[in-house]
């Protein structure tokens, strides 16, 4: 069972009630149980005749006194009081709107039996039908879970001359939607469209209900029923792009979604909702086209502009994705994920102050970390390491969650490691790990900094263990073979670990690499050769460049070989490496 939902509270009178009922034995309650109307979210049928009758009646002493004692028992938050109070108060009078405040009063304390039995006296009167007295009888019977009596009411409701009433739709789905639980709203819709069968708006809640449930296959039925009545309802699309996803059929709910733009064009929610899962889907071009169109519709909107920059930067066009998100940003949105990006972008093309500037205004949210760590690492490539380490050693001091700290553990040791301090970076890889014992992260950077310090026990101990934790990371797999093959003569098992890391990712340069330098170790100049080249094609890196140009060398092909190292100087990547190949050779 649920409580009902407490969107406006319910707000006690009391010294508005004295002021009203003291002054003269004529005067009404009527504004007292104005509130009450107001917090089931309806208008109340007023009916002139019944408010002018209860103006003229006189309150009698018991009367008055359960009246007050009601009102005083709620603002002391004695709900079960005031229930009892007001219980008496109805009985004693068959004043309508005492009788709607008391229903009302019980229904907001969770009595929804009580607020039944004051309900039904509403009815043994024979007083005018009351929206708000119909939907309390709604909201109790579904709190109940009496399935009939709730489709009963339920029908006093949608139903007027045989017909259903289209303002009753709204409310009554939010009820059932709020007021109930999945499980029996489905079964209440159920048995509704069993009573009224072909009932467009039964059809489509019918459906809605099932698919929240994860009964696809019955939604789907349903709401094809439903497009057979009318098959330009927009909503009906819309429903049935939701159970197509479910179901798995991504291409079914794009194609669904269309349509119900194809009928409510102008709709800009429901087109931004097209836009969104044309991105789920990863239909990038098709989803870029939709926003610009939008964006003609909809100038300076801010998702829109949004979307837009994330889709250039998905398609490969920064240069376009930056301009779209500087014109966010100058139309005064203040939104952290652009800075983020426009960050992310200028950090891509050495606009380091630029970017730096754009990180440090993303002031919250899932962004806010990473911009900071982006920030230290542009401190230290701007050779202010020392800046950069202060900055990373501030956000450890701010009381950060495990997760939070092994990222900034991460980031200060690639700065240490960035300025050759790795006897400092192992230091604080032992350290971090001693607060996170198995994190592959921290082993898989503590590797790489032992290999440097030619502690390849410890390198291949942590690499191994990574492994063990889990079996398909290409990197550490890579990683492992690569530094058999380079430091040691165990060749086979090194080539072992390379091919299961190109089995997983078959195309990464970095694993291309390692496949010729192991067969470069191996003495078979020609499959060398052949994966360092296409490691260069993927990658002009100053490191591929330097293997691939020694290859040559050895395979006798020196001119190719200096034209290669050339290429290289002009690379990015670890140029001391290339530097000491050409110096080797040299001599």
């Amino acid at each position: 069972m649920q409580r009902l939902s407490q969107n406006t509270g319910l707000i006690f009178i009391a010294s508005s009630l004295i002021f009203g009922l003291s002054g003269c034995s004529g005067s009404s309650v009527k504004s007292q149980f104005d509130v009450a109307e107001a917090a089931v979210q309806t208008e109340v049928v007023r009916d002139e005749n019944m408010a002018h009758n209860a103006l003229e009646k006189p309150l009698g002493e018991d009367l008055l006194f359960n009246l007050l004692a009601g009102e005083f028992a709620g603002v002391r938050g004695e709900m079960t009081q005031a229930i009892r109070f007001y219980e008496k108060a109805a009985a004693l009078s068959g004043d309508p709107q005492i009788i709607s405040r008391a229903a009302y009063v019980a229904l907001y304390a969770g009595d929804y039996a009580r607020a039944i039995e004051l309900t039904d006296r509403w009815l043994t009167l024979k007083l005018p039908k009351n929206e708000t007295i119909e939907r309390i009888r709604v909201i109790s019977f579904l709190h109940l879970e009496e399935l009939e009596l709730a489709v009963q009411a339920i029908e006093r409701v949608l139903i007027v001359d045989g017909l259903l009433s289209d303002k009753s739709i709204s409310p009554m789905t939010h009820i059932l939607s709020k007021e109930t639980t999945p499980v029996f709203a489905h079964q209440v819709v159920k048995r509704l469209d069993e009573k009224h069968p072909q009932e467009p708006f039964l059809l489509m809640l019918l459906a809605k209900f099932e698919a929240n449930l994860g009964e696809y296959e019955s939604a789907l039925l349903h709401i094809n029923q439903l497009i057979e009545l009318d098959n330009e309802l927009a909503d009906a699309y819309l429903i049935k792009a939701q159970i197509h996803a479910g179901m798995g059929e991504q291409l079914l709910a794009i194609n669904a979604i269309a349509k119900a733009v194809e009928y409510r064009p102008q709709d800009i929610r429901l087109r931004l909702q097209y836009g969104r899962m044309l991105v789920r889907m990863k239909m990038f071009d098709k989803a870029l086209a939709h926003f610009k169109a939008l964006n003609k519709t909809m100038p300076n909107d801010e998702n829109v502009l949004l979307s837009l920059g994330l889709l250039s930067i998905e398609t490969d066009d920064n240069h376009q994705a930056k301009l779209y998100l500087q014109e966010l940003l100058d139309n005064g949105y203040r939104n952290q994920q652009a800075r983020y990006y426009l960050g992310r972008i200028q950090q891509n093309d050495n606009e380091d102050m630029a970017a730096i500037a754009n990180y440090e205004r993303v002031l919250s949210g899932d962004y806010w970390l990473d911009a900071r760590l982006r920030v230290a690492g542009l401190l230290a490539k701007s050779g202010d390491t020392e800046k950069a380490l202060l900055k990373l050693e501030s956000l450890n001091k701010q009381g950060q969650n495990e997760t939070t700290r092994v990222k900034v553990f991460l980031a200060k040791g690639e700065v240490l490691r960035s300025v050759s301090r790795n006897k400092e970076a192992f230091s604080l890889y032992n350290n971090a790990l001693q607060l996170s014992p198995e994190n592959t992260d921290l082993l898989y950077a503590r590797a790489l900094t032992a290999e440097k310090l030619n502690l390849l026990d410890v390198t291949e101990s942590d690499l191994k263990m990574v492994i063990m934790h889990e079996p398909e990371n290409a990197s550490a797999l890579n990683a492992l073979g690569y530094t058999l093959a380079d430091r040691t003569e165990r060749l086979n098992e090194a080539r072992e670990y390379i091919f299961k890391a190109a089995q997983l990712l078959p195309d990464d340069p970095a694993i291309l690499d390692s496949l010729g330098w192991v067969h470069y170790r191996l003495g078979q100049y020609q499959a060398a050769i052949k994966w360092l080249n296409k490691a260069f094609e993927q990658l002009k890196d100053a490191e591929i460049a330097a293997h691939l140009g020694e290859v040559l060398w050895m395979d006798g092909q020196t001119k190719k070989a200096k034209n290669i190292w050339n290429k290289g100087k002009k690379l990015n990547g670890n140029q001391a490496i290339l530097e000491a190949t050409i110096e080797r050779f040299r001599k």
